[in-house]
């Protein structure tokens, strides 16, 4: 992923949309938001696990998840969370968490509900363990419960969603059109679906299609969309296009780095290179560039 630092913040920007956006994501800021005041640590460690509760939700509902995972991380190791609870405090860390402890905690709450579980709560455990093997590129475990998700509903936009990204990832394109169009079908307006769908379409070298899907977002476009629509231009071969693009949001010298990068990830594609690799690679290698002073 891409960081982009200044003296405020730190925030993670993915270089190309993959699942680990799916359920939850932002950046903690230590300024207050929606009136939730900033915490210390011992704001976290209420003796009282109904209080605790209500804060961690409120931590949550105004996109503080770090914050609402150390409240629950606390709560757990007081022994205060239970059932439903370990579900939950596994679907809110696994923004927070490595995808081995995204992994322990699902499986915790699988055995935690055991037979009582609802058809709901089965679906978030299917897809929480799919998206954890897929991060750990465990791709049959991964298919295994995102299949298991959608056997609960069909028209599970997440799930569906990580089969795309499971099938682009192993190289099998139509494959993976199958499940993002329905996705998209489903969530026209998910920014997620839409940028999965359209590495899809570069995938399989329809440029034209990827441009015109990215470009609906281009009103209120996200720097993931805008990263990736710059992307497709350069494989398009015209990188004039993209420098123009990435200009709008980025300074030169980024928008330079982010240009040699993708071009050379064009010319190993076109000398043979499998472009799910390059994809992968442009993913999951870190490039920091730095803000404005």
């Amino acid at each position: 992923m891409l960081l982009i630092k200044d003296k405020k913040q730190t925030c993670p920007i993915w270089l190309v949309a993959t699942l680990l956006l799916l359920v939850l994501t932002g950046c903690t800021s230590q300024v207050t938001k929606d009136g939730v005041p900033v915490l210390e640590k011992a704001d976290y460690e209420a003796d009282d696990a109904e209080e605790a509760l209500k804060l961690a939700h409120l931590l949550r509902d105004n996109g503080r998840y770090k914050a609402a995972h150390e409240v629950y991380q606390n709560m757990d190791e007081k022994g205060q969370l239970e059932g439903a609870f370990i579900l939950e405090y596994a679907s809110l860390s696994a923004s927070v968490l490595s995808a081995n402890e995204s992994l322990a905690l699902f499986k915790r709450a699988e055995q935690a509900l055991n037979d009582d579980m609802t058809s709901e709560q089965q679906q978030a455990i299917c897809v929480g363990l799919g998206r954890s093997y897929l991060t750990l590129s465990q791709f049959e475990q991964a298919a295994t419960h995102f299949q298991c998700a959608l056997q609960t509903n069909p028209n599970s936009v997440v799930a569906l969603n990580g089969m795309g990204v499971l099938l682009n990832m192993q190289g099998d394109f139509p494959e993976a059109l199958t499940y993002l169009q329905k996705a998209i079908e489903l969530s026209p307006s998910s920014e997620l679906v839409v940028n999965n769908l359209a590495l899809t379409w570069l995938s399989l070298g329809e440029y034209q299609k990827a441009i015109s899907l990215l470009r609906t977002k281009y009103d209120d476009m996200a720097i993931s969309t805008r990263l990736n629509l710059a992307l497709v231009y350069v494989f398009y071969h015209r990188e004039d296009m993209a420098r123009g693009l990435l200009l709008e949001a980025l300074a030169q010298e980024n928008t330079e780095k982010i240009l040699e990068r993708y071009s050379s990830s064009r010319h190993r594609v076109e000398n043979g290179m499998p472009i799910e690799a390059e994809i992968f690679s442009l993913t999951n290698t870190p490039l920091e560039l730095r803000g404005d002073e």
